[in-house]
Order: structure tokens, then C-alpha cells, then sequence
């Protein structure tokens, strides 16, 4: 059984093990930002957050609920600086000594040692980012590496989204793209590259969309749907492709946009006869209530049936601008409106 580490300093000195002792040339080791008027933010303010500690230094005790210590953003924080200062000291330098290690939060820090005594840190402004999620500026990592020469770079995450925004991307930057991964607790080496060049750009940009759509951590799903059902709905025709790879496009939901989304969800709820989703809405509950002409004794589970056009609409506006960060991944400093001025959310 591993030994769960006591202190702050035990935990980062065990991460520092895992990436170092990996086989791995180069590594690029990059925390999420926490910005206060972010989607994530909110949706974390939703969710509720822990107590807020103060580390004191490496010797600081873990705490014994470490979940909820890392619900907390400003406890996050404190812990990513406190880690960066010890893999900054000299005491990690006989691990660095012929490679690099790259660590992003707050700053941009490269981390080298030439003598294997002493460890060297220094800034690379090139890879500083507005984006707020590890998930998004991977896209800027990959390019980076494809600057520097090389052929191959490996991701290791276990984010979905990463993945749908990697072959958003993987056509475009000339390197071969390996995302290591687990699937239903297995672990999976998938060729980004490979599987963007099958599906074409266009169905790329699509599934990327429809991961937006049927949701992710801060859009709502559809309860009941999943992904695999709205992939196989998409595939069946060539027009949802196409106006699915259109979220994103811009910051602003075109009604054409808002009525093809509306389209998609029918299909998706396999309603044919309805042509909005509010008569749709009517029509399932009336199967549902109804038999042979009598009523069915309980209730309708309302979770199960499709958003009512208004809420729809939120819906598609909030897919859109999540969508629109993902596409503009490449970007350092995209320019990003706010999130409360019609796009779905309201600012607490």
C-alpha cells in the first residue's frame, strides 16, 4: 500500500518523483488559473467551497479532508506557489540536470540544471496565456514544442474536454499528438493526430461543439442522452455536422445558429411530428400521461424531457461562448467579452 504523504512538501516532492522519474524528455507541468469572473469560477461558487487554510510552508501538515481543501481556490493557489518554490530549490537539481521541466500557474517558469548542484529558473513569456484552463492552453504547449523541433508530444490528462479540443486543433499543428489517457479506469494511448486526419476538420470542429452541447463542467447536459447517442444522431446526416461546427464561430448566437440547435435537439429527443421544442415538450408528456385514452398514476419525471425553447436558448448561448474560448485555444491573449453581457449567465 503507498504511503499517503504527512506534509505539503512530502505531496510536491512525490509529484516531482512522478514527472521526473517518467522515462518523458521535456515536460511541461501546468496548473489551471483562477480568475474571480470566470465561467469556472461561478460554477464553482455554486458548488460551494472549503475552508480556506493557510500553508505555512513545506512542513505544514496535509490536511485530513484533502478533497475539500482543493474545493477551494484560494487553498489551490497557495499550494501550486508553495510547489514551484521547492521544485525551484537546489535540492531538485541532480533531477534536472540534462532536461527541462516547464511550470505554469501564475508565471511561466523554466527549470534547468546545468551542473546537477544548482537549479536555474527562469521566465518564458512566450507561453504566458488569458486563458483560464490547463485544458485550453495545451493548444499553446503543442505549439511550443512543434517550434522547438519536435515530432511528438505526449498529453497526459484525464479531461475529456482536452481531448475534443486537441483534435479541434490537431490537423493544424504539425506534430504528432498522443493523448494519454484512462477510459472506464484503463489506461489508453490515443493518436490525436490520426483520428483528426479520419474524421476531416469539419467533423472535428463538430464534435467539439457537440461536446459543448450535450455538456461538459460548465454547460448542463441533456439527463438521459449521454454522448454517444447525439454522436451517432450527428453522423446520420451531413447538416448537423455543419451547423454544429458553427458554435464558436463568433461570440454571438445567430438566430439561423439558435433555430439549427433547436433542429438538433429534436432529433436528439427522436420527436419527428413537433416542430418546436415546446410542442415537443406537450407531445412527450402527453405519452407519458397517457394511455389507450386513461391516465397513468404517478408522476412525470420532468428532468427527462427536453428544455423548454427559452431555457434552450440559454442554453445554446452558454455552449456558444464556452465553444468560442475552446476554438480561440491558440490565442495567448484572446479578446474575451464578459461572460454576464448575453451570454447565458448572470453575475452573482
Amino acid at each position: 500500500m503507498m504511503n499517503i504523504p504527512d506534509t505539503f512538501a512530502e505531496i510536491s516532492s512525490l509529484l516531482f518523483d512522478s514527472i521526473t522519474t517518467s522515462g518523458c524528455g521535456d515536460i511541461i507541468f501546468s496548473t489551471d488559473q483562477y480568475s474571480p469572473e470566470s465561467i469556472k469560477s461561478m460554477e464553482r461558487k455554486h458548488r460551494g467551497c472549503g475552508e480556506k487554510l493557510i500553508i505555512g510552508g513545506g512542513a505544514t501538515k496535509r490536511p485530513t479532508e484533502w478533497k475539500q481543501f482543493l474545493t477551494n481556490e484560494e487553498n489551490k493557489v497557495q499550494f501550486i506557489r508553495l510547489i514551484l518554490k521547492q521544485w525551484s530549490d537546489d535540492n531538485c537539481a541532480s533531477k534536472l540536470q540534462g532536461r527541462k521541466v516547464i511550470f505554469i500557474c501564475e508565471e511561466c517558469a523554466y527549470l534547468t540544471s546545468g551542473d546537477g548542484l544548482t537549479t536555474r529558473k527562469t521566465e518564458i513569456p512566450l507561453l504566458r496565456s488569458s486563458q483560464e484552463e490547463t485544458d485550453t492552453r495545451v493548444v499553446l504547449y503543442s505549439q511550443y514544442a512543434a517550434n522547438d523541433h519536435n515530432t511528438n508530444v505526449r498529453i497526459k490528462s484525464p479531461d475529456s474536454d482536452l481531448f475534443f479540443i486537441l483534435l479541434h486543433f490537431a490537423g493544424t499543428m504539425g506534430i504528432n499528438i498522443l493523448l494519454d489517457t484512462k477510459i472506464q479506469r484503463k489506461s489508453r494511448l490515443i493518436n490525436g493526430t490520426q483520428t483528426a486526419a479520419e474524421l476531416g476538420q469539419e467533423k472535428c470542429t463538430a464534435v467539439l461543439g457537440l461536446h459543448g452541447f450535450t455538456g461538459n463542467d460548465a454547460t448542463s447536459a441533456f439527463r438521459g442522452k449521454g454522448k454517444l447517442l447525439p454522436l451517432t444522431k450527428m453522423f446520420k446526416a451531413p447538416q448537423p455536422v455543419t451547423n454544429l461546427a458553427k458554435l464558436g464561430e463568433t461570440w454571438t448566437v445567430t438566430e439561423a445558429l439558435n433555430d439549427d440547435c433547436e433542429k438538433f435537439t429534436w432529433a436528439l429527443y427522436g420527436e419527428k411530428k413537433a416542430e418546436k421544442v415546446d410542442d415537443m415538450r406537450l407531445n412527450i408528456i402527453n405519452k407519458l400521461c397517457t394511455k389507450h385514452g386513461k391516465s397513468i398514476p404517478g408522476n412525470v419525471d420532468m428532468a427527462l424531457l427536453p428544455p423548454c425553447r427559452k431555457s434552450l436558448t440559454q442554453h445554446v448561448h452558454r455552449v456558444h461562448f464556452q465553444v468560442a474560448l475552446w476554438t480561440r485555444a491558440n490565442i495567448n491573449n484572446p479578446v474575451i467579452p464578459s461572460v454576464g453581457q448575453g451570454h447565458g449567465w448572470l453575475m452573482a
